[in-house]
């Protein structure tokens, strides 16, 4: 098609007396052997729409008109593939372009319609306005090809409506008819695949390049030969036979072998069609080879066997399932467990035996789900026999089909099952064990502590009783004994009011003898005697008060009696000695009720918290730094708020707790216990004493007298913050 001359135009173009706007051509730099980096220079300076492209259609470079009409700004189309930024452009652009990359066209122009916008809008194809393109190559400084020049110019809306806008359209069109044959050539040419023409008599009349290549002949030597000469499974004799059916059904696809030039032969899948042109009748044939497809076929195949022979070695159940849940296969294993020849099972409905529902609705469940694997145990009947199975199932093919591999484990179930009763039975047998030795323990601290009671309790009694008597006797006398003495002092002062003048051996004796400090100081040893035998009397009262041994049964007693009677007892270990302080004993009693119990066992759970207390008071003795605070933050209400430090006490607190429990709680300021410690002290024989000075059944022993009573004692410490212990009994009625 041809263009009107190309007018100066500086800055912009101007339009013809027509209307139409002049098309700048590209420089003539285009058309000689000039450098790559020229032409992007050429094109980055033009005033016009332009772009240059490489052989593979990506933009090297553009001018600034070109980014300002098409919208890409910045760069941002270097690099990048002209069919990416204009997806929508008609085939015969591309067909176009290929034949002016390929050197069969010196240039292109063409109209695209558009309606409003940008180039990049124009391009779409819209009905409209419209923009002239024009292609052509430009070559490197060797004379090849390098890529395309691309100009884009707009076209006046009223180019369209006139005579001269339709001439131009025609001459487009009749140009795209001229190229059309040509382009037709270029893709037989340079087709991948073998192509030929023959004639009714089999003789070649056209081959393309890759036929040339292929068999190894020239162009001119292949369109001397027959059909029959390089297919070696199609004689001249076979020829006739041939060519009338391919007139009766006009095309047919067959796999033959092709013979080369040098003897050479290779598989082939051939399509031919019946073709009729200027009254000449001709076979066009379309051959690729398929040797690498059949070694694929064989590689499958034997791969496919590999694969069977593998699943069939398998110890277990295989099949594989398609998704509309019908089998594909299985292995020989699952064949014989149902006597089935593995063939059958090809086609058939997962479920169709029976046999099996939990695998059935695993398969249906497997399905319905995205998760590629799954495992889950399935019973079974094989040949009326039960069956535990392991199904162990993977989908492939992008989840078109799944494999499921079933492992028996029946005999590991049940010895898995037999193990667990086992190992039930053996804990059970642990547990009774367990239990057997706890209460052999108890019965021993038991058997310990009622013989150390009993004979501790003898042992008291037998003292009490011996002290008791000549205290009495001296008790009872020592009063006699004052009234006798009053009686003789007073004769002597009335010895002295009427002998004034003794003798001088009496007045010698009263001076040696000193009898007026006699007078005075003899009531006041007297009354010390008094008060001495008086306290001697209150310990042997609370010694037989704390050893109970007459009341082997439960009994209404007074909790602050048996305290009171333990702590006197306890007196002399409250008192300073070796360095440590008194300890001060803090009594705050609540207003109790008598309380149904055995007295003397609580007297023995007194004597062991409080000899406790006073051993961790007695350590803090030797190390002062762990005195702690007592913490007044138990369930007990009284007996002050708060933390506060003290010097070393012990506090002994009761009240009622609800309705029916009394609760006695024994604290101190010492040092405390670790949580490891605390986790330990009601074991029997657990001490942090050393040996000689515990045996380590205090605790143990208090915790069995106080469940003995249905109640419970607990400890509540933490290292520097004192310890604890408290007791809970129900009150009990008579």
């Amino acid at each position: 098609m041809q263009t009107k001359p190309v007018q100066q135009q500086s800055p912009g173009l101007g339009r013809y007396a027509d209307g139409t706007i002049p098309i700048a051509h590209p420089p003539a730099e285009a058309t000689v052997f000039e450098s790559k980096e020229r032409f992007q220079r050429l094109v980055e300076r033009s005033a016009d729409s332009v772009a240059m492209v490489d052989c593979e259609m990506r933009y090297l470079s553009v001018s600034r008109r070109w980014e300002t009409d098409c919208g890409f700004g910045g760069g941002e189309v270097i690099g990048r593939s002209h069919w990416e930024l204009f997806p929508n452009l008609p085939e015969y652009w591309q067909q176009n372009a290929r034949a002016c990359l390929a050197g069969v066209l010196e240039y292109s122009e063409f109209v695209v319609w558009r309606s409003t916008g940008s180039v990049a809008g124009q391009i779409g194809g819209a009905v409209g306005t419209s923009v002239k393109w024009v292609f052509r190559p430009w070559k490197n400084s060797s004379g090849a090809i390098g890529g395309l020049i691309l100009f884009a110019s707009e076209i006046a809306e009223d180019f369209a409506e006139t005579n001269c806008y339709k001439k131009f359209s025609s001459d487009v069109k009749s140009k795209q008819l001229e190229t059309r044959p040509q382009l037709t050539q270029i893709a037989l040419d340079n087709a991948a695949d073998t192509m030929f023409f023959t004639s009714s008599d089999g003789h070649i009349c056209y081959a393309n390049k890759a036929a040339c290549h292929v068999f190894g002949y020239s162009e001119s030597e292949l369109l001397n030969l027959t059909v029959s000469d390089i297919d070696s499974q199609l004689s001249a004799s076979d020829w006739i036979e041939h060519w009338e059916q391919l007139k009766q059904q006009s095309n047919l696809t067959f796999e033959t072998t092709y013979k080369t030039k040098d003897g050479a032969t290779f598989p082939v899948e051939v399509k031919v069609n019946y073709l009729e042109y200027g009254g000449c009748e001709y076979r066009c044939a379309i051959a690729r080879d398929i040797s690498a497809r059949q070694a694929a076929e064989v590689a499958l195949l034997e791969a496919k066997e590999q694969l069977q022979a593998v699943l069939d070695a398998v110890p277990g159940l295989v099949s594989w399932v398609s998704s509309d849940l019908r089998y594909l296969g299985v292995n020989r294993h699952l064949a014989n467990a149902y006597q089935m020849p593995a063939e059958l099972f090809a086609g058939q409905k997962v479920g169709f035996l029976e046999t099996s529902p939990k695998f059935n609705d695993l398969v249906y469940d497997f399905f319905a789900i995205p998760e590629k694997k799954t495992s889950q145990e399935v019973t079974a009947s094989i040949r009326g026999e039960n069956k535990t199975y392991l199904i162990v199932a993977q989908k492939y093919q992008k989840s078109t089909a799944a494999v499921f591999v079933g492992l028996d484990i029946t005999e590991s179930k049940q010895s898995l099952v037999a193990l667990q009763e086992s190992e039930e039975r053996l804990r059970q047998q642990a547990a009774k064990l367990e239990q057997t030795l706890l209460v052999l323990q108890q019965t021993q601290t038991q058997l310990i502590q009622t013989e150390k009671m009993s004979s501790l309790g003898q042992l008291v009694a037998g003292i009490a009783h011996e002290i008791n008597n000549p205290v009495s006797f001296i008790s009872g006398n020592v009063s006699h004994a004052t009234g006798y003495i009053e009686e003789l002092l007073r004769a002597i002062d009335v010895y002295q009011k009427h002998y004034p003048h003794p003798v001088p051996e009496i007045q010698e004796l009263m001076e040696e003898l000193d009898l007026e400090f006699i007078k005075k100081d003899l009531p006041k040893l007297l009354n010390s005697m008094k008060v001495g035998s008086e306290r001697i009397r209150d310990v042997v009262r609370s010694l037989r008060l704390f050893s109970r041994t007459d009341e082997a049964e439960m009994k209404t007693a007074d909790i602050h009696e048996g305290l009171d009677s333990t702590v006197l007892i306890l007196q002399n270990r409250l008192q300073a000695k070796g360095g440590r302080p008194g300890i001060n004993l803090i009594k705050e009693y609540g207003n109790l009720p008598r309380v149904r119990c055995y007295a003397g066992q609580l007297n023995q759970v007194f004597m062991h918290l409080l000899t406790n207390a006073i051993d961790a008071l007695e350590e803090g003795g030797r190390n002062p730094e762990k005195y702690g605070t007592i913490q007044n933050q138990s369930f007990l209400s009284s007996g002050g708020s708060g933390a506060e430090t003290f010097h070393p006490e012990i506090r002994i607190r009761t009240e009622v707790v609800g309705e029916s429990e009394v609760a006695i709680a024994i604290s101190d300021n010492g040092p405390g216990m670790t949580e490891e410690v605390l986790g330990c002290i009601f074991e029997p024989l657990f001490t942090t004493k050393p040996p000689a000075t515990s045996t380590g059944l205090g605790l143990a022993i208090s915790q069995h007298l106080v469940e003995k009573h249905g109640g419970e004692l607990h400890c509540v410490s933490r290292p520097g913050q004192g310890t604890e212990l408290i007791i809970k009994i129900a009150i009990g009625n008579d």
